[in-house]
């Protein structure tokens, strides 16, 4: 990719987020390159090389063979929390990743955040 770096920068945050969004959400813990270009305003080519380069940096995982998947690792997990958070922090009463119980440290902490979103994910942390 020979653009700005601050453009490559902002598509890996975008792609990270969305990700995050995804598991939060609940709607799913990987995603395709179909569904995450509908909710992207690059072409697809462009999601795939930038997909490849988080599976590079070590925050995506690539799962399957015939129907290929991404899925945040533990590290972009962190990650992508973090930047979420740092995005969306005004727009939300209640962080994403964040659980209603006001002692936890998902409300103050990027990687408590991601730790406390895990463990409801996997089912094992509920307030």
């Amino acid at each position: 990719m020979s653009e700005d770096p601050g453009q490559e920068i902002a598509r890996r945050d975008e792609m990270l987020e969305l990700l995050f969004w995804f598991e939060g959400e609940g709607l799913q813990a990987s995603a395709t390159l179909s569904a995450m270009t509908r909710f992207l305003t690059h072409p697809e080519n462009i999601v795939r090389a930038t997909l490849e380069d988080l599976v590079d940096r070590g925050f995506v995982v690539k799962l399957g063979d015939e129907t290929v998947e991404f899925r945040l690792t533990e590290v972009g997990r962190r990650e992508a929390a973090r930047r979420f958070k740092d995005e969306f922090s005004e727009l939300l009463s209640q962080g994403h990743g964040e659980c209603s119980d006001p002692a936890c440290d998902c409300h103050d902490n990027p990687a408590g955040a991601a730790e406390c979103h895990a463990a409801r994910a996997a089912g094992g942390h509920v307030h």
